[in-house]
């Protein structure tokens, strides 16, 4: 039996009450927005809310079914498996998950958890679930299908959102609505990004509950204090000869002791867990620092003898000893994570947090904690330090910001449609450019001689054979600092913060910055990372090599160079380069940058793709595509933008390849190609397929860019099939027709045309097109001229 708090009680009536006096006005699609700190026991809320509600005699003969989301297929789980727990055994409501599909629809009382991925057509899963296959009846998918029979029966929908901060003003999310057409939506969220205004609330157009935080940390539910490193405890662990890494691992190891004797001296058996965040920097920077993974296992197993029992790992790729970690007394002592359990994991016993910052962009998410607000047993206790929260972190404050948890920086994939079943896809020879390379910093020796000389010549130095180094010290001195006694790192410091809700706001307030000088393993992780960084950051071709086979190369010349420049030993110049990468304006970066490009022309390297190319036979068009929202479809008949409707010409889209045809909203040269597929709607073709302008699964042609002087890949834009021909065509009008460029491209596909003739069974005919009233002309000819009408013909599909 769960025993609700006072707060929760009153949470629970107030949220009772507005949902009812929001039903009862009939509409549909009211939002009620229920702001529950995190840790304010949001599950136990919403299970009594559910069982209240459909207890009360004024709802209970209302045939109503519910419809649960949540973002991800954890958080939905737990949340399911947390109301079967709390429900009493008399109540009536039934909870179901996607295995329940097969019923064929929800009835009365019926609560359906799923997690939002599962159905957004963007991915795999929600493809399965969202579109027709043999298990449907008609042109729905299951849960599409699930849901209207639903409303078929005139059962009403409530939809509830967990998390709801989430993912939810997307298309996507509209879609999902207009298919739902809940009468009430409860967002139910510790950070709402919208909250209603007084006039909708007022006028019963929307409903807003609130369970305010100093309510729940008075009941006990939640830990005090979020309490930070102090300067004191780092400077005191810096002479011990820690790098940063260990500094905060070794704070939270005896900080987890500290708390286990607490617990222990009040007779309880609880076993205090660390969370450990790893940084999520990007793949390839693990190739030339240790990974952060490693540095953690090493320093658990070897310098403080933990045994792999007590460690629990949750990774992507990678589970373990997770199975009882959220009871109190489990043995795992540390989590190694990501970012799993940074929405709606729950952990009472987790009492310490380690945040590693990421070297290239630091971003401290305020999000992760939340896992460590909760009491283990929802109440205080006499010792104060068990009722704080512990964060060991080597962020500075202007890290910590309040920071969406799930960033998407590619658009999410919204419309969907598949290749119609009479189309016959066709094969064609193609090219495909693998990601530029810019070769290596090889052979070393030629590398390091050509590196030598630039900088020399750049900084006026010579190589010394004797211990003299005077003369080039002070040349250098006076453009790069040899003074450089640290690599200093500011970290955060010194903070007790009430308000989880306002953290970072806190921060702010309250923390401050001390300077911590990094450790000879720390200066040389972050010179490796700087290397790599430098030569990524080139953005002239000339200068640029593949960063992660030619960094060391990178480093092992900078090493040279100085040592015999200055007769300086590793552990200070090491010291001096760092500080100058680090400097956005330093000479030593700029004469870099002049060595890079001097060595390319001092031994005539060509600039060069990885691994060339591959060339093999593409099968298109593709059965099945998705666009994201820059597109929108376009039918003739529907008047869209105007974009096919010019006056009285109305032209239906029938001979595209898709069942549905998709175009960006907004391109230059739209125009152009929108009234060319007005063209070819009314031509005697059997269908058309509009090409998209990059990718692997694109038809290419590989031409020379006579101007730039390097290879390049040509993706025309249409392909067209009549009876016996297949037409590749690229549309150009005004200035891009009369273009160099155009020139380059017509070329090489007439070139590629006369190569293929004899491997397809069809004859295939290409060229530019362009529009001339009435007609639209085409020009085949390998030796492009704009100028010269009698290389044009009217393009016919004959």
């Amino acid at each position: 039996m769960f025993y609700l708090k006072d707060f929760q009680i009153s949470a629970v009536d107030e949220l009772n009450d507005r949902f009812l006096e929001l039903w009862k006005t009939g509409n549909y699609q009211i939002p009620i927005v229920f702001k529950a700190a995190t840790g304010a026991g949001k599950t136990i809320m919403m299970a009594n809310f559910l069982m209240q509600l459909n207890n009360d005699v004024r709802f209970k003969s209302q045939d109503k079914c519910y419809v649960w989301i949540s973002f991800s297929e954890d958080s939905a789980m737990q949340s399911k498996q947390k109301l079967l727990d709390y429900s009493d055994e008399g109540t009536n409501l039934f909870l179901k998950d996607i295995s329940n599909l097969s019923e064929r629809k929800l009835r009365s009382n019926n609560v359906f958890f799923i997690n939002w991925q599962k159905i957004k057509t963007s991915d795999k899963e929600g493809r399965k679930l969202r579109k027709p296959n043999e298990h449907t009846e008609g042109e729905y998918g299951i849960f599409d299908e699930f849901i209207l029979k639903t409303k078929k029966d005139n059962r009403e929908i409530v939809l509830i959102i967990d998390e709801a901060h989430t993912e939810t003003d997307t298309v996507l999310y509209d879609e999902i609505l207009s298919l739902l057409n809940p009468r009430i939506i409860l967002r139910v969220t510790a950070t709402p990004k919208n909250l209603p205004n007084i006039s909708d609330v007022t006028q019963k157009k929307a409903g807003f509950v609130e369970v305010l935080e100093k309510d729940v940390i008075k009941s006990g539910l939640i830990k005090e204090k979020i309490v930070l490193q102090t300067g004191e405890e780092i400077k005191k662990l810096q002479t011990k000869g820690l790098n940063e890494n260990e500094v905060m691992l070794e704070l939270a190891f005896n900080k987890r002791l500290e708390l286990k004797k607490l617990y222990e001296e009040l007779g309880l058996d609880i076993n205090p867990l660390v969370l450990i965040q790893l940084p999520s920097d990007f793949k390839e920077k693990e190739e030339v620092q240790k990974d952060i993974k490693s540095i953690v296992l090493t320093y658990l197993h070897k310098k403080k003898n933990i045994k792999d029992s007590e460690i629990g790992i949750w990774l992507s790729k990678e589970k373990k000893n997770l199975e009882f970690i959220t009871k109190n007394n489990d043995d795992v002592n540390f989590l190694i994570f990501k970012v799993a359990p940074a929405t709606g994991w729950d952990c009472p016993r987790a009492d310490v947090l380690v945040m590693f910052r990421e070297i290239g962009s630091p971003s401290f998410h305020t999000q992760i904690i939340g896992r460590i607000k909760r009491m283990p047993e929802a109440n205080h206790y006499e010792k104060s330090e068990l009722n704080k929260a512990y964060i060991y972190t080597n962020y500075n404050k202007d890290h910590i910001k309040n920071i969406k948890d799930i960033t998407d920086k590619n658009k999410q994939q919204i419309h969907y449609t598949k290749l119609k079943d009479n189309i016959k896809r066709i094969k064609l020879e193609t090219t495909f450019h693998h990601r530029t390379d810019f070769n290596t910093l090889s052979t070393p020796d030629m590398w390091q001689k050509s590196f030598f000389i630039s900088l020399d010549k750049y900084f006026k130095t010579e190589r010394k054979l004797v211990t003299d180094y005077s003369k080039n010290i002070k040349l250098l001195k006076n453009k790069i600092n040899l003074y450089s006694e640290n690599v200093n790192h500011q970290i955060v410091v010194d903070a007790e913060i009430e308000s989880y809700d306002n953290f970072a706001k806190e921060i702010q307030k309250q923390a401050k910055n001390i300077e911590y000088h990094f450790s000879a393993l720390d200066v040389e992780r972050l010179y490796n990372l700087l290397c790599y960084d430098e030569l990524k950051k080139q953005d002239k071709d000339e200068a640029k090599y593949n960063p992660s086979r030619s960094w060391g190369q990178l480093k092992s010349a900078l090493n040279v160079w100085f040592r015999g420049r200055t007769g300086y030993d590793s552990g200070k110049f090491y010291k001096i380069i760092v500080n100058e990468l680090l400097n956005p304006n330093s000479e030593l970066k700029k004469a870099i940058h002049k060595a890079l490009v001097d060595f390319r022309e001092t031994y005539n390297i060509e600039i060069k793709e990885k691994q060339e190319k591959d060339i093999f036979d593409i099968e298109i068009p593709e059965k099945e595509v998705s666009f994201t929202d820059d597109f929108h479809k376009l039918d003739g008949t529907i008047t869209e933008d105007g974009i096919l409707n010019t006056g009285e010409l109305k032209i239906s889209i029938t001979k595209n390849v898709y069942e549905d045809f998709y175009i960006r909203k907004q391109y230059k040269g739209k125009d152009n190609e929108t009234d060319f597929i007005k063209f070819i709607e009314t031509c005697d073709i059997q269908w058309w397929h509009k090409q998209d302008d990059s990718g692997r699964d694109v038809f290419a042609v590989e031409y020379y860019d006579t101007q730039e002087q390097k290879k390049r890949l040509f993706y025309p834009d249409f392909i067209i099939k009549n009876k016996s021909k297949i037409y590749i065509i690229d549309t150009k009008s005004g200035n891009t027709a009369k273009s160099q460029e155009t020139a380059d491209k017509n070329k090489a596909l007439q070139q590629w045309i006369k190569n293929k003739k004899d491997k397809y069974d069809f004859e295939i005919i290409g060229g530019i097109a362009i529009p001339k009233h009435p007609n639209w002309i085409i020009n085949k000819q390998e030796n492009y001229l704009y100028q010269n009408d009698n290389d044009w013909e009217v393009l016919n599909f004959l």
